[in-house]
């Protein structure tokens, strides 16, 4: 697949609520996630740790009001793309992010995933 093509499954999939599945079929075996200073998890290496924050997080989050993902931007091996959320997540209360989220490739598969946000709360 190309660039732009793991781009569009990347976010039809993400928009879909379909994150692990994304997982599964896009990233790499060596993935890097990389996460706010704020966070717990600021980096996290392998795909099965990474598999375990983001279902963590979707664990711990009671309701989401708002999940949206813009049109992907690519360049080279690289996507970017903001997410809005608004979600109550249990032990925090409701926390509003807009993160700038930024991937790169590596033979056809995400080697590493950056989030870039600001917040009072530690979302993770």
């Amino acid at each position: 697949m190309t660039t732009q093509e793991i781009a569009d499954r990347l976010v039809d999939l993400c928009r879909r609520g379909q994150n692990a599945l994304a997982q599964v079929e896009l990233y790499h075996d060596n993935i890097e996630s990389i996460e706010s200073q704020t966070s717990r998890y600021r980096r996290t290496k392998g795909i099965k740790n990474v598999q375990k924050k983001t279902a963590m997080f979707f664990e711990r989050a009671k309701t989401i009001y708002k999940y949206e993902i813009s049109t992907p931007l690519v360049v080279e091996d690289h996507i970017c793309f903001k997410m809005s959320l608004d979600v109550d997540i249990r032990g925090l209360g409701r926390v509003q992010l807009e993160e700038l989220c930024m991937y790169h490739l590596k033979d056809g598969k995400i080697i590493k995933e950056e989030f870039y946000y600001t917040s009072d709360s530690e979302t993770e």
